[in-house]
């Protein structure tokens, strides 16, 4: 056929190169009938035509939407430091809060592995908080909180029951048994009044002084037994505190045997701390004195102002020196030192806390109190009504000093090592604050050896154990120890025949 198809566009001439210079020519449009619009891709037959300008899209997609080239997670949030990134956030800024739902340790995932020295995480649990310490005995290895102080002093009664409530019960049942005495006819002699009061209320009584004067010497003797017996107590109790806190039980021999040669250094210290208690004593004394003769003789108004004010100057520093020696007990005893010593190694502890010991020291004392006050309270009560049954009789005498002595025993036993325990802890959580005596805790733990009290001293040096048999360098070792002509030697001949220079020697 001589006319052309109109279906199909008529070769025309071949294109001739164009300058250099001009712009490439545009492409020429798509001859009609064709099934492309112009500046649309390739679409595969009976496709839908893309739009103008789309890139080629793949059968079953809608053309003209920019499809990813695979799947992409949504772009993370960023939250600036300090701050909470959102919910499913991915990364957060060094120090950010991490939010529920993160990509790494959310709540549904694995933990997360922990630092160095730290377990691995557990799933939810949060990021942040106090950093994980070893914890072998009843407290953790690291600066103790009030509670940590307080759940230490139940836990070591806890752990060793026989040794601390057993040490408690016989030294407080031998220390009490003159004061019980004394209580008891105390109170016979008291219910003897009590009834002759109430049968002829306007009779003088039968003698000058109705209570007899041996109770009074054997309550106030008494009560110097129980000073004597709290001071061995505190001693014998700090030591198996200390062994406690390393995660070591101690038995009541063990614990005589830490304390033995210390008991001298814990009765100096007693010693030197009553004579300060006698010297404020005195001196609040010395003031009351003053105060009433300046109240008599120059102005009455002048001796109250100095009354008050002079008591009140005396008790707080009675105090004050008070809680700065409060730790000489304990360091006395795990620290191997004299009475002076402790006084002023206590001094040196407690500055800059002194608040702190203060504060925990009368909480541990008042909560001490309310368990000897619930005690022997009832006991108390018993006495006394028996006391005033008997009317003097035998039996009343014995029974009162019976219960007097049941409820001071029971009430000292339990009341004691808690008291005990807080102040050896307190002790413990200063030198850790200030001397890192934690790290030194935790090295004596993990070493697996048999460490005692002497791990508190300021002067010691772990023992470091020989080599175990079949070791590198040992006899019998398959393994050669250092080049050398002795077992630390240096410039032997080396194994394998190779020379060796040692040192200062040729290379």
């Amino acid at each position: 056929m001589d006319h052309d198809d109109p279906g199909r566009p008529v070769p025309g001439p071949p294109e001739q190169p164009g300058d250099p210079g001009e712009p490439a020519a545009e492409p020429a449009p798509p001859a009609a009938g064709s099934g492309a619009e112009p500046g649309s891709g390739w679409a595969a037959p009976g496709a839908r035509p893309p739009a103008a300008g789309a890139p080629w899209a793949a059968p079953g997609q809608e053309s003209g939407h920019r499809q990813p080239p695979y799947p992409q997670a949504p772009d993370p949030a960023w939250a600036a430091p300090g701050t909470a990134p959102p919910a499913g956030a991915g990364w957060a800024a060094p120090g950010a809060r991490p939010a529920a739902g993160g990509a790494y340790g959310g709540p549904h995932g694995p933990g997360a592995p922990g630092a160095p020295g730290q377990p691995p995480g557990h799933p939810g649990a949060p990021a942040w908080g106090r950093p994980w310490a070893p914890r072998p005995g009843v407290v953790a290895l690291r600066p103790l909180t009030l509670g940590d102080l307080f759940n230490g002093a139940f836990g070591y009664v806890r752990a060793n029951p026989r040794t601390t409530l057993g040490l408690a019960l016989i030294v407080s049942a031998v220390a009490n048994v003159v004061s019980a005495i004394g209580m008891g006819g105390y109170l016979s002699d008291y219910g003897v009044l009590i009834e002759e009061s109430l049968q002829d209320p306007y009779a003088a009584p039968s003698s000058d002084f109705p209570i007899a004067p041996w109770s009074i010497a054997a309550m106030y003797g008494g009560a110097l037994f129980s000073y004597i017996g709290q001071i061995v107590l505190t001693g014998l109790l700090a030591a198996v505190v200390g062994m406690a806190v390393l995660g070591r039980h101690v038995s009541m021999s063990e614990a005589n045997a830490l304390v033995r040669g210390r008991l001298g250094a814990v009765f100096g210290v007693a010693g030197l701390l009553f004579l300060i208690g006698l010297g404020w004593s005195l001196l609040l004394l010395g003031v009351l004195i003053g105060a009433v003769v300046l109240g008599m003789g120059v102005d009455p108004l002048a001796g109250v102002l100095v009354g008050f004010f002079g008591v009140a100057a005396v008790v707080a520093a009675g105090v004050w020196v008070f809680v700065r020696t409060a730790l000489a007990m304990p360091v006395a005893v795990l620290e191997h030192i004299g009475p002076g010593r402790s006084l002023a190694r206590s001094w040196r502890l407690t500055q800059r806390s002194w608040w702190r010991v203060f504060g925990i020291t009368v909480l541990a004392q008042l909560l001490a109190s309310l368990v000897v006050n619930l005690l022997a309270t009832p006991f108390t009560l018993g006495g006394t009504i028996a006391a005033l049954l008997g009317g003097g009789a035998a039996w009343a005498t014995v029974v009162a000093a019976m219960l007097s002595f049941l409820g001071t025993v029971l009430a000292s036993t339990l009341a004691s090592p808690f008291v005990i325990g807080v102040t050896t802890l307190l002790y413990i959580d200063l030198r850790m604050r200030r001397e890192g005596l934690d790290l030194r805790l935790q090295a004596a733990a993990q070493s697996g050896q048999h460490t005692g009290p002497e791990v508190y001293r300021t002067d010691y040096e772990p023992a470091y154990t020989a080599a175990a048999p079949g070791a590198p360098g040992t006899p019998g070792s398959p393994y050669g120890g250092a080049p050398g002509p002795d077992p630390y030697g240096q410039g032997g001949p080396a194994p394998g025949g190779y020379p060796s220079g040692g040192y200062g020697g040729p290379a």
